[in-house]
């Protein structure tokens, strides 16, 4: 096996204006990021000099600056400028990933999400999420589960991201908004069937070509923190037309 070494940075806080917020204002909000940057320590783990390694300490000094209270069109572009900083900052650098949270988005979902890789050999990968989106459903085979609803945590994340598609008209407060709607309209016996129709009403979302949804029961075990269910779908799995990307 091949060595590889990665140095990372967990979620540095910063305030960014990324699109408008959970109240429809364009403004500041709770962003955080987490950059894992890919660049040989052999000669650092050697040598025992920072100087031979990036430094992950002037790195984050070097992100906040450059997105803190500033605006970006939305939080995609707020992450690619956090991966080209990130690719431009040491030659040793090949590779970056990028995680970026905004945590005033939705009413009823944690954070919107942008994940991205960037290589210096021009490989691009774009993935957007919603996180811990909470809703109460009637789910369950028990008696008390069909008469009262229980909350349910959701979380998605879309592939192969085209964003232009979603600034165009369908923005992420009103997909966000869309999927509440149909998500609490469900009444299933299983999370099986309900993460099957939650996959199904994503995919309708020509923003991406597929979706990972995942659906958790906080009170479904007296011992455990929850049960869950996690299926992957495509546009081609419901057979619905095909989209050309313009953007990666």
């Amino acid at each position: 096996m091949l060595p590889k070494d990665t140095i990372l940075i967990k979620d540095l806080r910063v305030c960014s204006t990324v699109g408008s917020d959970r109240w429809g204002k364009v403004r500041p909000q709770p962003i955080e990021i987490s950059i894992a940057v890919e660049a040989s320590l052999v000669a650092a783990g050697t040598s025992d000099d920072v100087a031979d390694s990036v430094h992950y300490g002037n790195l984050a000094k070097d992100v906040v600056k450059r997105t803190h209270d500033t605006e970006f069109p939305n939080l995609l572009a707020l992450a690619e400028s956090v991966a080209q900083l990130a690719l431009e900052v040491d030659s040793r650098v090949s590779a970056v990933d990028v995680r970026v949270h905004a945590k005033n988005q939705f009413l009823q979902a944690e954070s919107l999400g942008v994940e991205i890789r960037r290589t210096k050999a021009a490989e691009r990968r774009s993935e957007c999420l919603i996180q811990d989106l909470r809703a109460n459903i009637i789910i369950g085979v028990n008696p008390p589960e069909r008469e009262a609803k229980q909350a349910v945590l959701v979380n998605l994340r879309f592939y192969d991201l085209d964003w232009g598609k979603v600034t165009g008209g369908q923005d992420w407060q009103k997909m966000h908004a869309q999927l509440v709607k149909a998500i609490e309209a469900t009444e299933y016996l299983t999370l099986e069937a309900f993460v099957a129709e939650v996959a199904r009403v994503a995919c309708q979302f020509d923003c991406a070509d597929g979706v990972t949804v995942r659906a958790q029961k906080p009170s479904a075990l007296t011992t455990a923190h929850s049960s869950g269910v996690e299926i992957t779908r495509n546009r081609a799995f419901y057979k619905l037309p095909p989209i050309t990307l313009t953007s990666g």
